[in-house]
């Protein structure tokens, strides 16, 4: 029983080390855009479809995430998509892209909740994957808002990444094993 502990033991050291040596980069922080937007009808509840997306900037970047250094006022490509009754084209391969400084920022929709819709106004947000040159795929969430506000049609929209990186979650992952195996010795006796 002995052997297969230290076994074990030096298997999840192993596996540690070796996340750890493949340097991971996770991005981190969030990004929010604003423009202006139009849908098939000027009754959200009706509406079914983002038919253009113009004026797109960056308005505000994550603090000291994988967004800085500051890039507000960059301008933004979206993607038209169908909202209801469900996400298309899906996954939505970029929903937002832009390049800066020689990096290209994306970010890929994979899934879509409507939270709130009324005549004048509308809330969905959802899942996906974000993108930036020299980083790892991150898995993110997004949110969107638009409104009516007289003959304008104007959006905002943020995405957020919060996700403990692989490396880590090998290591918390590495030492739960090793307790499990030193209470199932410590029972055994």
């Amino acid at each position: 029983m002995r052997k297969l502990f230290i076994v074990c033991s030096l298997v999840v050291a192993l596996i540690g080390v070796a996340a750890l040596n493949a340097g991971a980069t996770p991005i981190t922080g969030n990004i929010s855009f604003s423009g202006t937007s139009s849908t098939d009808n000027t009754d959200f509840t009706l509406a079914t479809e983002f038919t253009s997306f113009s004026n797109v900037i960056v308005s505000t970047t994550g603090g000291n995430g994988s967004y800085t250094p500051d890039i507000s006022g960059q301008s933004v490509t979206m993607t038209t998509f169908t909202f209801s009754p469900s996400l298309s084209p899906s996954p939505l391969v970029p929903l937002w892209q832009f390049t800066h400084g020689g990096k290209t920022y994306s970010f890929n929709a994979t899934s879509l909740t409507i939270s709130s819709s009324i005549s004048d106004s509308i809330t969905m947000g959802g899942t996906g994957m974000a993108y930036i040159t020299g980083f790892d795929a991150t898995p993110a969430t997004w949110v969107l808002s638009a409104n009516n506000s007289g003959m304008t049609q104007s959006f905002s929209m943020s995405t957020g990444v919060s996700s403990v990186p692989v490396p880590a979650a090998i290591l918390l992952f590495g030492p739960g094993l090793v307790g499990l195996a030193a209470m199932r010795r410590r029972f055994k006796k």
